[in-house]
Formats: C-alpha cells, sequence, structure tokens
C-alpha cells in the first residue's frame, strides 16, 4: 500500500517536471523566431548613502539650453540696398513679426559677440555685420520662433562694428555699432551699474536714459531685474524700456530672488559659462558675477564657491570686482544669508585682492568699506525705496533715492561717481592700486 502510494507521487513530480521543461523549451523557441524588441521600463537612480538612507537623483530645475551654431557666410550687403526701413517690404515684414525686442548685445569678448533679439511672432532672422555699414558678413539664426540670437566670431579685439538686423533681404533695423572687448593692454574703460528694476517703469527708463548719455563700455545689473520671475510680460517690458541702450551696450547681469531662477532669465540672456556665476575679462578688469539670491549654495563644498576659488586664483587682471544680489553688509534688516556672505565669501575676496563689490536688494545706496574692500548697495532703479533700520559702523555713505553708478577707470586710478537720473551726484570716491 505504501509502495503503491510513493510510486504514483513518483509519477506525479516526473509529469510536473516535464511539463515545466517543455514550457521553457518553447519560450526559448518563441522568441527566436519573434523579432520584436521588449518595451524599456523607465528607471529611477537610487543611491544609498553610508548612512543606509536611499536619495533620488533628479536633474536640475533648469538647464541653459546649448546655443546653436549660426551660420556664416561672406556677403556684400550694402546700407543702400534694400534698406528703407520705411519700404513696403519692410513695413510688411515688421506687421507680419509684431513688435521686436532688440537687438541687444551679450556676452561680448575680444573677439566675439552675441546679438540677441525677440519677435512677437515666429520668423528666422539674420545679422549682417562688418567694419563699416557695407555688412560683408552675415550670420543666420535658421531657427523657425520667437526668440533669436547668433553668435559672431573671429572678431578684432577693441574694434568698432557696423551690424544690422534683416529677416528675409528686408531691413528690421537701422544701422547699430558695437564694439569688442579690449585686451589687457588697454588701461581705461568705463562701465555703469544700477538694480532692482522690478517697480516703476519710468524711474527704470529714467536711469537707463542717464546711462546712454554716459557711454559706457559695458553694463552690470545687480539683479532684481523684474518684479515676478515667471511673468514673461514683465521680461517685454524690462527689453522694451533697454532697448537702445543694450542695441550698443553689452549688460551683464546676475539673478535675484525675485527672479526665482525663471526659465525666463535663461531664454533670454546669453551669458559665459554656467550662465548663473561666470567670469568676464575686459581690459584690465576682471569682473566675477555670483548668484547670491537665497537659492543657490555657497558654502565651502558648493559647487559656485570652488569655482569662485579657482577663478581667484588664476586671476591676473589688476582690477578685481565682484557682483551679486544680497548685500554682504548693510543698513537694513538681514537674515541669515548675509551673515553667511560674510563669514564665507569677504575672507576670499580679501585673500584675492578684490577691490569692489557691487550689490543691490536694498532699494538704495549704500557704500561701506571694510578691510580694503569698497562695498557698493545700488538698488535704486526703480524698486520702491526702502530706508535704513540700524547702525552700520562700516557704512560712510547712504542715501536713499533712485541712481547708478559710473565706474571709470584710467591707469591705476578708478574714480566713482553715483548719479541720480537727473544727473546729481549723490556720491563720489577714489581708489588706486598699490
Amino acid at each position: 500500500m505504501r509502495t503503491g502510494r510513493l510510486t504514483h507521487i513518483f509519477l506525479l513530480l516526473l509529469g510536473m517536471l516535464i511539463i515545466g521543461a517543455l514550457v521553457v523549451l518553447g519560450a526559448v523557441f518563441y522568441s527566436s523566431i519573434t523579432s520584436e524588441t521588449p518595451i524599456p521600463i523607465p528607471t529611477i537612480e537610487i543611491v544609498i548613502t553610508p548612512e543606509k538612507k536611499a536619495t533620488v537623483q533628479l536633474p536640475p530645475k533648469w538647464t541653459p539650453t546649448p546655443s546653436p551654431v549660426p551660420t556664416e557666410t561672406s556677403t556684400v550687403w550694402s546700407e543702400t540696398e534694400s534698406a528703407n526701413l520705411d519700404s513696403a517690404d519692410a513695413l510688411a515684414k515688421k506687421r507680419a513679426l509684431g513688435e521686436l525686442l532688440g537687438p541687444y548685445l551679450q556676452n561680448v569678448t575680444s573677439d566675439s559677440v552675441t546679438i540677441a533679439w525677440r519677435t512677437a511672432g515666429a520668423s528666422q532672422g539674420e545679422v549682417v555685420y562688418g567694419s563699416t555699414s557695407e555688412y560683408n558678413l552675415s550670420a543666420l539664426d535658421a531657427v523657425l520662433g520667437k526668440q533669436h540670437h547668433v553668435t559672431l566670431s573671429r572678431l578684432q579685439p577693441d574694434t568698432l562694428y557696423h551690424y544690422r538686423l534683416i529677416s528675409g533681404d528686408v531691413p528690421l533695423t537701422e544701422d547699430m555699432r558695437f564694439r569688442t572687448a579690449p585686451g589687457p593692454e588697454r588701461t581705461t574703460l568705463s562701465f555703469v551699474v544700477y538694480g532692482d528694476t522690478q517697480h516703476n517703469p519710468e524711474i527704470h527708463r529714467s536711469i537707463i536714459n542717464r546711462a546712454q548719455s554716459l557711454e559706457p563700455d559695458f553694463a552690470l545689473h545687480v539683479g532684481d531685474l523684474v518684479n515676478i520671475g515667471w511673468n514673461e510680460a514683465q521680461w517685454d517690458e524690462f527689453f522694451r524700456i533697454e532697448k537702445e541702450f543694450l542695441a550698443h551696450v553689452p549688460l551683464f547681469p546676475t539673478l535675484g530672488n525675485h527672479e526665482t531662477e525663471s526659465k525666463y532669465y535663461f531664454e533670454r540672456f546669453f551669458l559665459p559659462g554656467n550662465e548663473r556665476w561666470y567670469s568676464v575679462s575686459y581690459g584690465p578688469v576682471r569682473i566675477i558675477c555670483l548668484q547670491i539670491d537665497g537659492i543657490a549654495k555657497f558654502d565651502e563644498v558648493s559647487e559656485q564657491y570652488q569655482w569662485l576659488e579657482q577663478i581667484l586664483k588664476k586671476n591676473t587682471q589688476p582690477w578685481l570686482f565682484v557682483f551679486f544680489h544680497k548685500p554682504p553688509y548693510s543698513a537694513e534688516y538681514e537674515g541669515p544669508e548675509e551673515g553667511h556672505i560674510r563669514s564665507r565669501l569677504t575672507p576670499l575676496f580679501e585673500q584675492h585682492g578684490v577691490k569692489l563689490v557691487f550689490s543691490g536688494h536694498n532699494h538704495n545706496y549704500q557704500r561701506s568699506y571694510v578691510n580694503g574692500i569698497t562695498y557698493i548697495v545700488t538698488g535704486g532703479g526703480g524698486g520702491n525705496l526702502s530706508d535704513r533700520v540700524k547702525e552700520d559702523d562700516y557704512l560712510i555713505r547712504y542715501y536713499v533715492g533712485y541712481h547708478l553708478v559710473q565706474i571709470i577707470i584710467e591707469g591705476d586710478e578708478l574714480n566713482a561717481i553715483a548719479l541720480t537720473p537727473e544727473g546729481a551726484i549723490i556720491d563720489r570716491f577714489e581708489i588706486s592700486l598699490p
């Protein structure tokens, strides 16, 4: 009786093994005669830290789109050939494209410049340029869209060029000019600094009018260009106000807390490096832009701090300036971040010979002097004004009012003048190299 049961069990197991083997052989045969490819399943990379905690690696909030390589061709496009802005073709093209914001100069170097513009309607665009208004060269942005830019390369240092924006051989602008950045052999230049233009368009416009009258080589904006960074209409207004100025003068901005890392900032500006923190060489000057806006990290292990440390160590220019949004020294309310700037960044500035630090955030003018460095708060570009709330032992000059700052360098001497939109001088100081 027991032997019979064991026999039945053995035969049952043997049958199950045979059936399983047949199923496996059938699957292998089927996969060998089919050409279908399995559909990949999306995965998320999980990293286990030494503390055995799982963290998810996420992409950055915003990655600037790489600049397309323009098509650059030799051409002859005479100023008098099809150059009438009031011709029937030109007027028809302008109506089709809608409002033109630009062109505006970006990332000027000693041998290149980026020219950007924006149209209300989708289009292609082209920049004709040359050493005269005969425009013997052209660069085409063949992308059909609203935001455009081309980079003109192989230019000569410290040289005046003519350029004009066209679309389909129809002129969109009059003859315009830009000058490439000089090399280190040039010892004179001037630039303007302003910031916090997020309110009061009329004030903003008056600041730009004054800046334009000073004919600077370039301009710095210390952040809070607009009030709401994700409101595209405010960006249109910004470029509408600065249109004429930026057609001839390159602007180097930094992110403020009101930009909130908006994609519109990165869509419309074309800046060096990662466009958040970057360095510019202009004649005898090295200018460093940082992202100190309440969002980016700048502690000793951060990418930004380590990048800054290397740039400062490699600098060879006699004049070294830094600009960012939130100030390290101020006579207004401050949060923990301002203290972190003083403890983490100012020691680097002092160690490597920084002469001037520009910031904004406070809607007034302040000049402080700490351990050999002059700190300027220039937040009077249009934002609602604010007054001091505390004493500051380092404060030398304070002014509640709209203003901008002009910097003039002549060899080893620097002259700085803070001006109202009407041209009244509210502060002036000098710095000499040792």
